[in-house]
């Protein structure tokens, strides 16, 4: 069986939203009566579940602090999303814990290590955040010209998809970074650093 690369099954996605006739969708092979559908939504996913290559991720000085006094015993890089974070603090610490999207903790007070229940959701407390919009790369990708050689085009894509970088911040620092641009950001994450994260108060102090 033919081995598919993380480029081609974007290459795919690309195609599939560009080519009107279908449908952006991914048709099944010859003969075979399947399609994979919503081919632009599927990009978007599977742009923020790519690895990030090393020096492309960092942390906040706000959520370094908070994450050291928790004590969890290993690197927050570790963590994502819904993955239980046990804290192992035996001196109260203070934290604000978030539902979705919404922009005002349902919770604010102090936890520290009782046992087995000490433990709260990683997105309650903590956001992996998108230096470089998702939305800003989805554009990028967009406009490569898919009929170019393959070696061109996967340079084209690895040009881009350079430009992921997360950083790992507090949700609250998530909440004043969304007040501050409204109008879309640079592509270039040095500049968002120095401009956006700025003016929301973020300190970059390391990286991996």
């Amino acid at each position: 069986m033919e081995t598919i690369n993380s480029f081609d099954i974007i290459l795919a996605l690309i195609k599939a939203h560009k080519d009107e006739n279908m449908f952006h969708t991914v048709p099944g092979p010859d003969n075979y009566d399947v399609k994979l559908d919503s081919a632009h939504y599927l990009l978007g996913q599977t742009i923020r579940n790519l690895w990030n290559k090393k020096g492309h991720i960092c942390i906040s000085k706000k959520a370094l602090e908070k994450w050291n006094e928790l004590k969890v015993g290993e690197p927050i890089i570790n963590y994502s999303y819904q993955k239980p974070v046990y804290y192992k603090n035996e001196e109260p610490v203070y934290i604000k814990c978030y539902k979705g999207a919404s922009s005002s903790p349902y919770y604010g007070g102090e936890v520290k290590y009782v046992g087995k229940s000490s433990y709260f959701r990683f997105r309650q407390v903590f956001h992996i955040e998108h230096i470089v919009p998702i939305g800003v790369i989805l554009e990028e990708l967009l406009k490569v010209d898919i009929n170019l050689d393959k070696e061109v085009l996967y340079k084209e894509l690895n040009f881009i998809l350079d430009k992921i970088y997360v950083c790992f911040m507090l949700k609250e620092e998530d909440k004043e970074l969304n007040k501050v641009n409204k109008i879309k950001r640079s592509d270039n994450y040095i500049e968002v650093i120095n401009s956006d994260y700025k003016k929301a108060g973020i300190e970059i102090v390391k990286w991996y």
